[in-house]
């Protein structure tokens, strides 16, 4: 099978929810703990599957209670998760990303760039008008009409 071919298979999108994270530059216990929570409300009144995409191109810096606070949340929640899609370049957060996912009940992918975590969600099927729009403040849950 050709590249071309190869690249043209997708595996059907698994979730009917999208949930976009954007981690701000320095990540401690307290954002952490506040974040996790505005993730709690978002989701809670919503019925269906999520995958959560973490867009952490900003960041800089996370402590590790930063990472407790989403160990916390993906224990809560490994039920409703499909898989979670991280774009975390630094080399410090993508550390504390690696900490939570190696605890975490559901698939976490890990990239360095947006590119190749855009390119693994298309691969998984999503459309770049899925999780590719900006949005104001730290979240946004984008309901894809999938059952």
């Amino acid at each position: 099978m050709t590249r071309a071919a190869l690249g043209s298979l997708k595996a059907p999108s698994l979730a009917t929810c999208l949930v976009l994270l954007k981690h701000p530059e320095q990540g401690d216990e307290f954002n952490g703990k506040a974040l996790c929570e505005q993730i709690r409300q978002l989701v809670r009144n919503h019925p269906g599957t999520f995958c959560f995409f973490h867009d952490g191109t900003g960041m800089v810096n996370a402590r590790i209670g930063y990472a407790n606070a989403f160990k916390e949340l993906d224990r809560e929640l490994a039920g409703r998760m499909t898989e979670v899609v991280c774009a975390v370049p630094a080399p410090i957060p993508r550390m504390m990303i690696y900490t939570v996912a190696t605890m975490a009940q559901k698939p976490w992918t890990i990239f360095r760039t947006r590119v190749e975590a855009d390119l693994h969600m298309r691969m998984r099927g999503y459309l770049a008008t899925d999780y590719n729009h900006p949005f104001e403040g730290a979240m946004k849950l984008v309901v894809l009409g999938r059952s």
